[in-house]
Order: C-alpha cells, then sequence, then structure tokens
C-alpha cells in the first residue's frame, strides 16, 4: 500500500515512526551520546523533503525514515572525522543569566540523580561500545532481551550476560551508601 507524506501530516508520521528510527539509530551509531542529534536530524530531513516537495509517496513509512536515518548516520560520522580538527569551546558569562527557579524544587536532590545518572552513563560509556547499547535498548526504550537481540543480531542469553554482569559491576563500583568515589 503506498502512503503519501504531508508536510501537515508530519507530526503523525513521526508519531509512528519514531520508535522504529530511534531503534535503527541506536544500533548502528558509534556513539550512544550522538543519537538524539542523529534521531533530530533524521527528521529535519524529512521536513526539509516535505517542504521541498510537498508530498513524498512511500510503500513503507519506516523504511523510508530509515533510509534517511541511514543517509544521515553517514553524513554525521563522515563529517565529523572533517571537523574534529575544527573544534570550538564557546563558554557564556553566567553573570549574565539569570536563573528563576520554582520553589517546589529540590535542587539538591535533582543535582544529585543527575550527577549519579551522569557518572553511571560514563562508566557505560567507556565500557564496549555494544554493552552500552544494550543498557540504551533495555533500559531507556524498554525493549525486550528478544527485541534486543534480533536488532543486534546476538544470542539472547549473550544480552542477558551482558546486563547482569555490568549491572554487578555497576553495583561494585557505585556502592549502595553512595560512595561514588572511584576504587
Amino acid at each position: 500500500m503506498i502512503t503519501s507524506f504531508k508536510l501537515k501530516n508530519f507530526e503523525d508520521i513521526y508519531a509512528r515512526t519514531y520508535n522504529s528510527v530511534l531503534k535503527y539509530i541506536v544500533c548502528k551509531c558509534q556513539n550512544l551520546d550522538d543519537v538524539n542529534e542523529l534521531i533530530q536530524d533524521s527528521y529535519v530531513e524529512l521536513y526539509r523533503l516535505l517542504e521541498k516537495k510537498r508530498t513524498v509517496k512511500v510503500v513503507n513509512e519506516v523504511a523510508y525514515m530509515i533510509g534517511i536515518a541511514k543517509n544521515i548516520l553517514k553524513k554525521y560520522y563522515r563529517n565529523q572525522y572533517k571537523e574534529k580538527a575544527n573544534i570550538l569551546y564557546i563558554s557564556k558569562n553566567m553573570e549574565d543569566i539569570e536563573l528563576q527557579l520554582p520553589s517546589n524544587l529540590d535542587l539538591e536532590t535533582d543535582i544529585i540523580n543527575r550527577e549519579n545518572i551522569e557518572e553511571i552513563w560514563n562508566y557505560l560509556n567507556n565500557k564496549n561500545v555494544l554493552i552500552a547499547k544494550i543498557f540504551y535498548l533495555y533500559y531507556g526504550l524498554g525493549l525486550k532481551i528478544s527485541e534486543i537481540s534480533n536488532e543486534l543480531e546476538i544470542g539472547e542469553s549473550n544480552i542477558k550476560n551482558y546486563i547482569y554482569r555490568t549491572l554487578n559491576e555497576l553495583k561494585e563500583h557505585f556502592r549502595k551508601e553512595g560512595d561514588f568515589s572511584e576504587k
């Protein structure tokens, strides 16, 4: 069945294809920190295409979006090597920024949780990228072990071993008492 993509239907297309495209990008990217940018670039590309052509006829909308994501991945990593030499660091002067925080915000707890999550995520990113992908798919996207096995083309027992072994490492590394210091 042929589907027509139109600009006015962009949000519907996004909703129907997002999870599949996200899974594809997570499985194919070289660094999980790039996932958000890659997914955003994929849908921006679709939006630009729809603005330009007004209507695009496709047989399988998920496959079409994955094709766009595949091209975005290639372009992104090709350009990343070129841009490595031209890294710019931009710093903002904090005195110019006026922060307004809600009164019911528990800032201390929020900061501690974010730091803990960031520290765990950094720990996972320093491990094999496959482990980080498995954790993202399992805990971030809520995929079943069988689905992760199919996506990454790895046996279910291997997926389970990676998850449970890494959970034990995390428990050992980040003690229950909240000691986040290195050994």
